[in-house]
């Protein structure tokens, strides 16, 4: 996923990559602020609500997302995971929200090892590593 991902940006903008990454953020936001409001858990509300804090951060750091823009087909594993977020399943289960942290976060880290950002790569970079974080903690809650 991470070599077609790499090879489906190198044609494109960074700006676009921005814009794309802007889209997928938000759309985790909102996935992950409706999951903290019906988690039957309180700590599977803590968690999901940590999630949608994080990505309200690196929405404030990022370029807004202009509401016109799409994301480019070029980006396919990008758009894949915006669409998986847009869509608030209410019956999910945790090993697949952790599979899809995992590949969130494997897009991330492919564009901060092999693109240059600019200003925005230390915040993509930092947010990379608080949501890593998240998302370990998500994991332990999972093996309980």
């Amino acid at each position: 996923m991470t070599q077609s991902f790499l090879n489906e940006t190198s044609r494109g903008k960074h700006t676009e990559l921005l814009a794309a990454f802007g889209l997928l953020f938000s759309k985790a936001r909102r996935f992950y602020q409706y999951k903290a409001e019906t988690a039957s858990s309180g700590n599977l509300r803590r968690h999901f609500a940590t999630l949608a804090e994080l990505h309200q951060q690196i929405l404030y750091l990022l370029p807004a997302p202009n509401s016109d823009c799409a994301v480019s087909e070029g980006m396919t594993a990008l758009y894949e995971l915006s669409a998986w977020y847009a869509n608030k399943r209410s019956h999910i289960s945790l090993s697949t929200l952790q599979h899809q942290l995992v590949q969130q976060l494997q897009l991330q880290k492919t564009a901060i090892r092999n693109f240059d950002l600019g200003p925005y790569q230390n915040s993509l970079l930092h947010f990379t590593a608080s949501l890593q974080i998240a998302a370990d903690q998500l994991a332990n809650v999972q093996t309980r």
